[in-house]
């Protein structure tokens, strides 16, 4: 198959009625001329395999099944590899995405060269707020999402983050394979926090698009949680000297700005670390 500007990339496990939902909205906000939508199903059990072969005969689909769940690292590497796409956008398959959303994140990708990865703001859609703005990390260098439960993003239309979700992200195919891809060792979850701090450690740059905002039901998938401590783990063994110096700068801004206008809620404790 020949090169195709944009290949959308979505790994399916379950929540058939999520993803039916979200390909009507991608179909419905984004031409199709020049892309292609890769569907893999990994291991799902209520009728998304017998779905996704339907679609095949429609000319942008493309469709893989693994044998058994695999994972969101491994499903979406296989995905990246079988990609056309001069540019891998990936989706998780519990997104409702918004008019408008596509052509700002892929203007900033192709309007800086510098760029490694282009992230969107997403809304929670049970009520509206914002869940993501880019990442940032706390003084023992984890990850927490920007701005969350804000009801407007930051001002601007874009900004520079150190990490990003991969609910929603445009990376450059050919940067993707030569970092080897998504962290085949985490299991659902971190894999596209440590992609960010690799992309990062060769030159890239992280940013987040404000004019390109979609919702998310947010962590739908079966089983999205199950292996959150030993992710977290092997993420500190690898990272946490790097992203603790990243979360001395950027932490205690962030702690003062989530409780503005909450002040009562502060920790006094937590209050005084920032401060100082």
């Amino acid at each position: 198959m020949a090169r195709v500007r944009v290949s959308f990339v979505v790994s399916l496990y379950n929540c058939l009625e999520l993803t039916k939902a979200m390909l009507d909205s991608l179909e419905s906000t984004a031409s199709l001329e020049g892309k292609e939508i890769i569907l893999i199903n990994d291991g799902s059990t209520d009728g998304t395999a017998d779905f996704i072969d339907t679609l095949q005969s429609r000319p942008a689909y493309r469709v893989f099944h693994n044998e058994e769940n695999c994972g969101f690292a491994t499903s979406n590497n296989r995905a990246a590899r079988e990609a056309n796409g001069d540019v891998l956008i990936f989706l998780n398959n519990d997104l409702v995405l918004q008019p408008g959303w596509l052509e700002p994140m892929l203007e900033l990708l192709e309007r800086l060269p510098e760029a490694g990865a282009i992230g969107n703001i997403q809304r929670n859609t049970q009520n509206g707020l914002v869940d993501h703005a880019g990442i940032f990390f706390s003084l023992g260098g984890m990850p927490t999402h920007a701005h969350k439960n804000r009801r407007n993003p930051p001002k601007g239309d874009w900004k520079e983050r150190n990490a990003l979700t991969a609910a929603c992200m445009a990376v450059r195919r050919e940067q993707f394979l030569e970092l080897g891809g998504f962290d085949e060792s985490y299991r659902n979850g971190v894999e596209d926090v440590d992609l960010c701090v690799r992309l990062k450690n060769a030159n890239y740059r992280l940013y987040v698009s404000h004019r390109s905002q979609i919702l998310h039901h947010i962590s739908q998938s079966p089983g999205r949680n199950e292996n959150n401590e030993r992710n977290t783990q092997r993420f500190r063994e690898l990272w946490a000297e790097k992203t603790k110096l990243w979360g001395q700068e950027e932490w205690p801004a962030e702690y003062f700005r989530r409780y503005a206008r909450y002040w009562w809620r502060m920790k006094p404790s937590l209050a005084f670390k920032a401060a100082w």
